[in-house]
């Protein structure tokens, strides 16, 4: 009998922990724990009562501890495993706030896992060809191949709120030049602040970059807008769909510090605007018009340069006044466009004014300079896709065009009409005070960091302008670009 109840113990002792281990799971309390305290207090009361015989209840209890330093053993390297594996999750989210990420997305850059760290590597390279009907005495009519621009630049983002871009323009013939450098601070979306050579706030023509102009080559207006200066600016976002921008600049161009300690009052430009699209929430519309200003002054020996188009004839280019001193330089300017679905128009106007005194009597003269566009995007693309903050971005093709797909690209038509007056100024032999040109361009974006543009722009003169062996009343350029940026 000894035998047979000892054999039906183990039977018994795993049922009874099976039913303790269920109560426990059920009630919440540890089950490892609650098993191992119960069978305990089974053996002992089994051997108590004499079901279990002492050599028995020692080889059991025995078997117990073994099993329980087994257990324990076991859940101990669980909770190691559990602990490391928690560790490295940590260790994880932690790194990937730090660490830069490489992507390609209309550009090389690379960013952190929290988005407030990044650079990107950027470049862009127009390689151009002129065709022009007259020839000069300079070589702005020779007709060439031409690497327009090649930029290399680093752009990127440090700790969210500070931004910057440094390029170097590597196309000039005689030693790559700065293009621009900047440091720039935001306070929030309506508040930011810029110092250091950057575009000025004037003309949606300029402010949109060259790897997106509408033309190969901008308009007339383009010859009296500030472009690429050093100096600083407050600019911003206040409301989504109204933008401005206030700058101090040297008022010399790209790359000049300010070199007359007599005449050096800064320029004063300020430019505000809104899309009226934005405002009213039209995502598929593009109402936007600004206005801007500037004033300041510029060494008396300054000139006025206007050139073609085409980077062809400069076909008025006066002293404003032979006498010393300076001169008060005012610029008023409008701009603007409209675009729903395939469409788009766009105009600007610019008086550029000098002022100052000569020979004891004072003057005032005026450049008017203004243009009108219209554009037709074949394949459908949206411009109101393209529009962000005041101007005009990239326009990414429906169809991307790829070898042997039967993809287009994107495919757009325009034509642009512009003039220019400066008959308030003395005229100049061999040079003319009024021009008006016309351009009609086709563009393929085969994807959307490539542009291929092929223009053909008319520009007719009120007076003859002096060429090489005689004199001409207007010029024809046929120009052609392959355009790549990243």
């Amino acid at each position: 009998m000894r035998r047979n109840a000892s054999s039906v113990v183990p039977s018994s002792l795993k049922a009874l922990s099976m039913a303790l281990a269920g109560i426990a799971m059920v009630t919440g309390v540890s089950t490892a724990a609650a098993m191992d305290d119960s069978v305990d207090g089974l053996l002992e009361k089994l051997k108590s009562r004499g079901v279990l015989t002492e050599q028995e209840y020692e080889e059991m209890k025995t078997e117990r501890d073994a099993q329980k330093m087994e257990a324990r053993a076991e859940r101990r390297k669980r909770a190691m495993r559990e602990a490391i594996e928690v560790e490295k999750e940590e260790k994880a989210k932690e790194d990937a706030k730090t660490t830069l990420v490489g992507r390609f997305r209309d550009g090389f850059s690379f960013e952190s896992g929290d988005k407030k760290n990044s650079i990107a590597l950027s470049g862009r390279v127009h390689g151009d060809y002129r065709h022009f009907s007259v020839n000069s005495t300079n070589a702005n009519t020779a007709n060439t191949f031409d690497v327009r621009r090649a930029y290399i630049g680093v752009s990127g983002k440090i700790a969210n709120d500070f931004t910057f871009d440094v390029t170097a323009d590597v196309a000039q013939t005689a030693a790559p030049q700065l293009d621009v450098a900047w440091a720039n601070i935001q306070i929030s979306p309506a508040a930011q602040f810029r110092i250091g050579q950057f575009k000025m706030p004037m003309s949606i023509e300029e402010l949109t970059s060259s790897r997106f102009i509408d033309f190969q080559e901008r308009s007339f207006v383009n010859a009296q807008v500030p472009a690429k200066e050093r100096g600083a600016m407050i600019h911003g976002t206040p409301y989504p769909g109204v933008f401005y921008g206030l700058a101090v600049s040297n008022g010399a161009g790209k790359n000049n510090n300010e070199s007359s300690s007599t005449v050096d009052n800064k320029d004063v430009i300020g430019r505000v605007g809104l899309n009226l699209a934005e405002i009213t929430g039209n995502k598929d519309l593009v109402l936007h018009a600004a206005i801007a200003y500037s004033d300041g002054e510029i060494p008396s020996t300054s000139s006025v340069s206007l050139r073609t188009e085409g980077r062809g004839l400069t076909f008025f280019n006066p002293t404003i006044t032979s006498s010393s001193g300076s001169i008060d330089r005012t610029r008023k300017h409008w701009e603007a466009s409209l675009a729903f679905g395939r469409f788009k128009f766009q105009t600007e106007q610019m008086y550029a004014s000098y002022s100052g005194v000569a020979s004891g009597t004072h003057f005032e003269r005026e450049v008017d300079l203004r243009y009108l566009e219209a554009l037709w995007m074949i394949t459908g693309e949206q411009y109101a896709d393209a529009y962000r903050g005041g101007a005009y971005g990239a326009i990414k093709p429906l169809r991307p065009f790829a070898m042997g797909s039967g993809n287009p690209g994107a495919w757009e038509l325009g034509v642009r009409l512009s003039e220019a007056d400066a008959t308030e100024f003395a005229a100049v032999s061999g040079q003319t005070r009024e021009a008006r040109g016309v351009t009609v361009g086709v563009k393929w974006i085969p994807v959307t960091n490539v542009r291929m543009y092929l223009n053909v722009t008319r520009t007719s003169f009120d007076t003859p302008v002096t060429v090489v062996g005689g004199t001409t009343t207007g010029e024809t350029a046929v120009t052609f670009r392959t355009g790549l940026y990243f």
